[in-house]
């Protein structure tokens, strides 16, 4: 069906992805979309000397506040000093308006969602309601604000 949900949320997330794209070799690394089937990488990037390389999962959304994830491998994580793994949010927004990022390690993002989860599980007794079996876990798009716009941190760029 052409105009099916899931053909709409894949145009979505790959749009997504090419924007991130383009933006990292905008600022001078290089950058491409992974084409294998690996979980929790979207991207491979590296600085113009090839002597860093970093993995980029991306999370994109057409609007709203929220991100969808799961809390699938979250857990509370320690900074890594050279953290070699990150998440990218995208907010495509409207098709008059360039997208807007925020680049988070991926330790702060894991330990986050973990300290979220734990949060509402505590509200509601332990359980989650509805479907205790659920792995869905939703980013509200205030939780990233530190790290709008953090390009730097990847540590790809002279």
């Amino acid at each position: 069906m052409a105009g099916s949900r899931g053909a709409r949320n894949q145009q979505v997330a790959r749009a997504g992805e090419y924007f991130v794209v383009a933006e990292l070799n905008k600022r001078g690394a290089f950058a491409v979309p992974f084409a294998g089937n690996m979980p929790r990488i979207d991207l491979i990037a590296c600085n113009s000397e090839e002597s860093r390389t970093i993995h980029i999962q991306v999370k994109t959304k057409r609007g709203g506040k929220n991100w969808h994830s799961s809390i699938v491998g979250s857990q509370p994580m320690a900074p890594r000093d050279d953290e070699h793994s990150f998440w990218v949010f995208v907010d495509l927004g409207d098709a008059q308006t360039s997208p807007r990022y925020w680049i988070v390690p991926e330790w702060w993002i894991r330990g986050d969602i973990y300290q979220a989860h734990q949060t509402y599980l505590e509200k509601h007794g332990g359980i989650r309601p509805g479907n205790p079996d659920s792995t869905h876990h939703s980013i509200d798009e205030d939780r990233l604000e530190q790290w709008k716009d953090r390009w730097d941190i990847l540590g790809i760029f002279e």
